[in-house]
């Protein structure tokens, strides 16, 4: 259709524009692995710190004296989750 030879393309404007978008996906997926990562690692621990205190519970319920002293016994927030 083009009679003339001319070919347009999207020249060296066209290249750099495409290359920092890639260039930024990159690093934004990177960031939110780490971000990702990090949210796992804290989950973790705080439900291994749950797992401890529940144990310290009932070993405190166990023993007797101890038992209703400080900490509520009927939160439901603290029931183990499987």
């Amino acid at each position: 259709m083009n009679s003339t030879g001319v070919e347009i393309t999207a020249g060296l404007g066209g290249f750099l524009v495409l290359f920092f978008l890639a260039v930024a996906l990159i690093l934004l997926g990177m960031d939110l692995n780490k971000r990702l990562r990090r949210l796992k690692h804290q989950e973790e621990l705080r439900l291994a710190e749950e797992r401890l205190k529940q144990e310290r519970r009932a070993q405190e319920s166990g023993e007797g004296p101890s038992e209703g002293l400080g900490e509520d016994k009927g939160n439901p927030d603290d029931e183990p989750t499987p």
